[in-house]
C-alpha cells in the first residue's frame, strides 16, 4: 500500500477488470477504495451496486464510473433526478449508465476511488 495510506477499516482492494475506466484504470488493475459513508460524490470515481447494471465486459451488478448527479433544487430543498455513472474510456463504444429518479433507492455507492496499487 503506498505510503500516504495508513492501514484502516475503511479501506479495501479490488481487482478492476475491463477497459470501460482504461483512461485512469488499467483492465486487470488492482485499486484502493475507502469505503463511502457520506459526502459529496460528484465527479469522483466510485464502486457502485444496482440491479440494472449489467457491465457490458463481465455482466456483473457491479460498476466503477465517475459519478454525475443532476439534482432538482425547489425551496432550498433538492433531491436527485438522475445519476449518471460515466465511463472514461478512450474507447468511445462505452456509454453512460443513467439510473433514473425511480431507480434511485437501488443505487448503492459501496467506496470511492482512491489509486491503483
Amino acid at each position: 500500500m503506498p505510503s500516504r495510506y495508513k492501514p484502516s477499516d475503511d479501506l479495501f482492494a479490488c481487482t478492476v477488470e475491463g477497459e470501460s475506466m482504461n483512461k485512469v484504470i488499467p483492465n486487470g488493475s488492482i485499486c484502493l477504495f475507502r469505503k463511502y459513508t457520506a459526502g459529496s460524490r460528484n465527479g469522483r470515481i466510485v464502486l457502485v451496486e444496482h440491479t440494472s447494471i449489467q457491465d457490458p465486459d463481465f455482466g456483473s451488478g457491479y460498476t466503477v464510473k465517475e459519478y454525475q448527479s443532476k439534482k432538482n433544487v425547489e425551496d432550498d430543498q433538492w433531491s436527485h433526478q438522475s445519476i449518471i455513472l460515466k465511463p472514461l474510456s478512450y474507447n468511445l463504444e462505452y456509454d453512460d449508465i443513467v439510473i433514473e429518479e425511480d431507480e434511485l433507492s437501488d443505487l448503492r455507492v459501496i467506496g470511492v476511488f482512491e489509486c491503483v496499487l
